[in-house]
């Protein structure tokens, strides 16, 4: 596995409570919610596994599993990746299971995301997680792998909220997304109180509109203006695409340019930060916390170069994905199911928060998944 022991190797490291993300509320009796770190640790796991002896390899029963990714793109996606299989390996080896992972890459591609399902099937999965591309397109693959009596898991991204019947995975593990923008923006209004400032006008990078999480996050955005009392401040939307750096950045230059007035933003993610720092850098609105000028900033993910913003102080907040605990709380319900147990059916994790003034020592104490992949 690529990286796993530089992986292994970082995330030993004590998690540190007091800088954790606060917990996100339920959203019903069917969801759970988590925080970084709350689900266990590589250091945990290691400790737990120490006093059992394996099992011999002819005593192992196999087990054919499928993770049909719908992008290698971005390091947060071979995070997932890694880290699923990582954790995949550990709970096989903890209940006396061998498994064999197939990951595929649809590219961005949603025929292809279908087919690699279908493949899947074929191939005899018992397992298949899969972040959705588009979460409406998706339902036909989860009822055909629920035609074959196969555990569907959404991993990392949620199905249509319209899903009804085999249409709904038998697990959905993601980010706590509402919370992540919700609590984001919250440490950015308290900053701009703290400093005396108030919000004029609000632009939103809104992200992928075929994905649940961007949904989400723009319901924690209004959720935290309305906490405030904003709830009728001006907000100007930036369409991104598919996630889309260069695409975000060319549709927030003309918005900046028509609203200079606006002192404070939020970014659906901040793997888009390379084309807003290029636009913001072109009208001259790119500038540090304390500096004239500021844009008060909050983003989700915590992506290596929103980690490097938070640093420097263009960015003032921010909430990152949590990636190891997807992983933790995937593999563990797969099996549970796989073994006829009960599991929530709705995990949603939040992640570690930061702020400009609080990085550095989150960074010395807590292995967020954006530094350990820093090099992608």
């Amino acid at each position: 596995m690529k990286r796993i022991l530089a992986i292994i190797l970082a995330l030993v490291m004590v998690f540190a409570l007091a800088a954790c993300g606060q917990q996100a509320a339920s959203g019903g009796s069917n969801q759970s919610t988590s925080q970084q770190g709350s689900a266990g640790s590589p250091k945990q796991d290691i400790a737990d596994a120490a006093p059992a002896e394996a099992a011999p390899e002819a005593e192992l029963k196999p087990i054919k599993m499928g993770l049909a990714m719908q992008s290698l793109q971005a390091a947060a996606f071979h995070a997932w990746a890694d880290y699923l299989e990582y954790r995949l390996d550990y709970e096989a080896e903890q209940r006396g299971y061998k498994v064999d992972l197939t990951v595929t890459n649809a590219n961005d591609d949603v025929t292809k995301q279908a087919n690699d399902i279908r493949d899947l099937i074929a191939a005899g999965c018992e397992v298949i997680f899969c972040p959705c591309l588009d979460s409406q397109a998706i339902l036909s693959s989860v009822k055909e792998v629920h035609d074959a009596g196969i555990i569907y898991v959404s991993y990392c991204r949620e199905v249509s909220h319209d899903a009804q019947g085999d249409e709904v995975p038998d697990l959905t593990v993601n980010f706590a997304s509402e919370e992540q923008a919700y609590a984001g923006m919250v440490d950015l209004f308290n900053i701009m109180k703290e400093d005396g400032v108030e919000p004029v006008k609000l632009i939103d990078c809104y992200g992928d509109k075929t994905d649940e999480n961007a949904h989400n996050r723009e319901h924690g955005l209004r959720r935290a203006m309305e906490e405030f009392g904003y709830a009728d401040l001006p907000v100007v939307e930036v369409e991104c695409g598919h996630w889309e750096p260069d695409v975000c950045g060319q549709n927030l230059a003309p918005v900046l340019a028509a609203n200079p007035d606006a002192n404070c933003m939020y970014s659906s993610s901040d793997f888009l930060n390379s084309g807003i720092q290029k636009a913001m850098e072109d009208a001259g609105m790119w500038h540090k916390h304390g500096e004239e000028g500021h844009v008060y900033f909050s983003a989700s993910d915590m992506y290596p170069l929103g980690i490097q913003h938070l640093r420097e102080g263009y960015m003032d907040t921010a909430v990152d994905q949590g990636c190891y605990n997807f992983a933790v709380h995937a593999a563990a319900g797969a099996f549970d199911l796989l073994e006829g147990k009960e599991v929530e059916p709705v995990q949603l994790v939040l992640g570690t928060q930061s702020t400009y003034k609080d990085i550095e020592e989150i960074l010395a104490t807590i292995p967020l998944w954006g530094n350990d992949y820093a090099d992608y």
